[in-house]
């Protein structure tokens, strides 16, 4: 039976292997080349529809243009159409009054899976503008002007003030996103470490081993709940005008068949988890490729080598957040145990380190075509990552330091820093891989 097993994951490794060594080119990720009207333009006339154009093919069914008034108003009920070649999305809109009007856009890319979410604004001037308005563009103390090119009707003109206030528009979907995304990650790290650590305590005390098996099933619900809530995510029911439903889930994308196996997985492992040795080895390994099959590491080269290091990077995550996790939950009424079993998840948790610094480091020049993306969104949130990564080694430091020295009294508050600062690198991580590196 076990010889068996052994089969069942050496053939998953060879297919994964071979399904990563599958045509690269396939793998390329879409982005926005082209909006039409542009952002911030001042228009003449009315446009008779909204265009945002795409390098690669984006999913059929997953498309969607709005366009909201100055009233947050939605000014037509029209769905957007795919063009033939799977590149631009068109929505016919009506002939709009003067004014300032929000295009909000979502695709998802057909070749990785990723969302492609946009908004931005543009302006209709009126159509006899009053006296007064003429008189004011003429003086030479008038605002400054944005202007950008709309190569459809007109150049120009929303006054540099008001293109600020639309860039510090609070944006309620995203908030929902990165909130779900945070969920998912900590349940997806969690649960795989669980299990990881599960080998270590199953042959301590009933009573330890039952409340580790209770916690598992609470860390597998969340990893259910952030699971299903990331595929609602790509479904984009989260609008900034509330829920938004239409479920066309692409069954045939390769994402989407990944997806619906993490799903899978997610469902059968609370019946099969933690009763056999070679399962939750298996489990552990499908869960780690789907993921690792459905990020930025896709959109890069080396592609493989990229998957590959991110499968590693999330094991030794995992590793070390359910460690720290087990930690914090069992310290208060099960401390010697904890003690007993610190020394053993410090080795790892130092492993772990060095692995995530390394896979990480890689990660990141992969991503980093020039020096300038350091000051794009995705930048500065690497930065921060990389300023709590900092932290956590030197905190992991000073308990390593004070378990050798057998000063374990104020151990308990460096724990829940180190923890604290897990969690806000996951919460990093979740905005990092839904930003685009490129922009």
């Amino acid at each position: 039976m076990i010889h068996k097993w052994q089969r069942l994951i050496f053939l998953s490794f060879v297919l994964a292997f071979l399904f990563f060594m599958g045509p690269q080119t396939a793998w390329s990720h879409s982005f926005v080349v082209k909006e039409t009207p542009a952002p911030n333009s001042q228009l003449e006339t009315s446009p008779k529809e909204i265009i945002i154009t795409f390098d690669n093919k984006v999913e059929r069914d997953l498309v969607s243009i709005k366009v909201f008034d100055d009233k947050q108003q939605e000014i037509t009920s029209k769905p957007a159409q795919l063009s033939d070649n799977q590149q631009a999305i068109i929505l016919e809109v009506p002939e709009l009054a003067g004014g300032i009007y929000k295009v909000e856009y979502y695709a998802v890319s057909s070749n990785d899976g990723h969302p492609i979410r946009g908004s931005y604004h543009f302006k209709i001037a009126d159509a006899i503008p009053s006296q007064q308005s003429q008189e004011e563009g003429n003086e030479s103390d008038s605002p400054s002007y944005q202007e950008s090119k709309d190569e459809s009707n007109h150049t120009e003109v929303i006054p540099s003030e008001q293109v600020g206030l639309m860039l510090n528009e609070i944006n309620l979907s995203e908030v929902i996103i990165y909130f779900m995304r945070a969920i998912y990650y900590i349940g997806l790290l969690c649960i795989i470490g669980w299990v990881f650590w599960w080998r270590t305590i199953q042959n301590d005390s009933t009573e330890l081993k039952k409340k580790y098996l209770f916690w598992g099933i609470i860390i597998q619900m969340t990893h259910l709940v952030g699971l299903m809530a990331m595929i609602l995510i790509q479904l984009n029911i989260f609008t900034d005008n509330g829920l938004s439903f239409s479920l066309n889930f692409p069954l045939g994308s390769i994402f989407g068949m990944v997806w619906l196996a993490s799903l899978f997985m997610s469902l059968i492992g609370f019946v099969c988890l933690f009763r056999n040795k070679w399962f939750d080895l298996s489990w552990i390994l499908v869960i780690l490729v789907s993921k690792s099959l459905n990020g930025h590491s896709l959109e890069f080269e080396p592609t493989v080598l990229l998957v590959i290091s991110n499968g590693i990077h999330l094991l030794a995550a995992a590793i070390w957040a359910a460690g720290l996790t087990f930690t914090i939950i069992f310290w208060r009424k099960q401390r010697l145990y904890v003690h007993s079993f610190l020394p053993v998840f410090s080795k790892y948790a130092f492993l772990s380190i060095v692995i995530l610094s390394i896979t990480g480091v890689f990660t990141a020049f992969s991503f980093l075509s020039s020096f300038n993306q350091i000051f794009t969104n995705w930048g500065f949130f690497l930065l921060y990552k990389l300023i709590a990564v900092i932290l956590v080694v030197v905190l992991g430091g000073i308990i390593r330091s004070k378990q050798k020295k057998h000063k374990t009294v104020d151990l308990g508050i460096w724990i829940i820093i180190d923890f604290t600062l897990m969690m806000i690198i996951i919460m990093l991580v979740s905005i990092l891989t839904y930003l685009n590196p490129l922009s």
